[in-house]
C-alpha cells in the first residue's frame, strides 16, 4: 500500500500540517512512525478517517464530537449525537435569522436618517425599558448595577445603545450632570429576554413628544448639538420640555474624512399657554 509523507497529504487535501498533527494528538488518525527518521506515513486507510473528518467538521460538529464519531460512537451513539447536533443548528438558525432581522431594521433606520435629520415630528414616544450605565463620564459601580448590565451586555445586538435626560434638566443648557447613557429594550422584548423590570432597571413609559435626529462630532460635542439642534429649536416652538426625554445613538461614521455620530431623540413636550 502506498505512504504518503505529511506534506503529501496537506498538498492533496488542503489540510494544514499543523492541523493533521493536531488530529493525530486527539486520536483521529494514525500514521504510522518511522522510529529512525521521525517521519509520519499516511495510507489510504488514514485517508479515510481525515476525508471523514472533514465530512463531520462541515456540518459544525466539534473536534471531541468528531473524535468520539470516529473512535468511539457505536450506531445507538452515533445518531443520538447527530440528533442533539440538528438541535443545536436549529438553534443557531433561529439566532442568526434574528440577528438578520435586526440588522435589517437597523440598516433601513440608518437609510432614513438623512431625511430625518433637523425634522420635527409630533409622535408618541415608544416605551423603553432603560438601564442606566453612566453619569456624566462616570460609569455607576455596585455589585447589582454591573451585574444587570453585563446582562444587558451579553443581548447585543438586539438592545439600544440608549441615553436619557433628567427631568429635572435645565433645559436652557444642559450640562454633563444632566443625562445618563445606559441600554435600553422595549418592554416585551426584555421580558422575552429575561429582564426583570425592577431598579435598577426602569420603565419610561410613552409620551406625546416632538422625535428627530441629530448629529454630533468627536469628543465633547454631544451636549453642545443635543442643545443647539434639539433643545433649543423645541422651545423655540413654543413648546414646554416635560418627561424623561431619550434617544438612541444610530450610528458612528467618518464623512468626508470627519468623524460623525448621528442620534435619535423623543422630547416629551406640552404647549408651553398650556402650563
Amino acid at each position: 500500500m502506498l505512504k504518503y509523507k505529511i506534506g503529501e497529504v496537506s498538498q492533496i487535501l488542503g489540510i494544514p500540517i499543523d492541523t493533521l498533527r493536531y488530529y493525530e494528538r486527539r486520536g483521529i488518525v494514525a500514521p504510522q512512525k518511522d522510529e529512525e527518521t521521525g517521519y509520519r506515513y499516511y495510507d489510504a486507510w488514514d485517508f479515510n478517517f481525515l476525508i471523514d473528518s472533514k465530512w463531520h467538521r462541515s456540518f459544525e460538529f466539534s473536534l471531541t464530537d468528531v473524535e468520539k464519531m470516529i473512535n468511539e460512537d457505536d450506531h445507538a451513539a452515533f445518531v443520538d449525537r447527530c440528533i442533539k447536533h440538528e438541535a443545536e443548528l436549529l438553534h443557531k438558525i433561529h439566532e442568526y435569522q434574528q440577528k438578520l432581522k435586526a440588522l435589517v431594521a437597523h440598516r433601513q433606520r440608518i437609510s432614513r436618517l438623512k431625511s430625518e435629520l433637523g425634522s420635527l415630528e409630533i409622535t408618541e414616544s415608544p416605551a423603553i425599558i432603560f438601564q442606566r450605565l453612566r453619569h456624566e463620564y462616570k460609569f455607576i459601580s455596585g455589585d447589582e448595577n454591573l451585574s444587570s448590565v453585563r446582562k444587558w451586555f451579553s443581548l447585543m445586538p438586539y438592545v439600544n445603545h440608549t441615553f436619557a435626560i433628567s427631568e429635572h434638566a435645565d433645559y436652557k443648557g444642559i450640562s454633563p450632570n444632566d443625562y445618563y447613557w445606559g441600554f435600553s429594550l422595549s418592554p416585551s422584548d426584555a421580558i422575552q429576554h429575561g429582564i426583570k423590570i425592577a431598579p435598577p432597571v426602569e420603565y419610561i413609559p410613552p409620551l406625546m413628544s416632538i422625535h428627530t435626529v441629530f448629529s454630533a462630532g468627536g469628543r465633547d460635542t454631544f451636549i453642545s448639538s443635543l442643545q443647539t439642534q434639539v433643545i433649543d429649536r423645541v422651545l423655540q416652538a413654543g413648546y414646554k420640555i416635560i418627561g424623561f426625554p431619550y434617544g438612541n445613538l444610530l450610528v458612528r461614521i467618518h464623512e468626508d474624512g470627519v468623524f460623525t455620530r448621528y442620534f435619535e431623540i423623543w422630547v416629551p413636550i406640552e404647549k408651553a399657554s398650556d402650563s
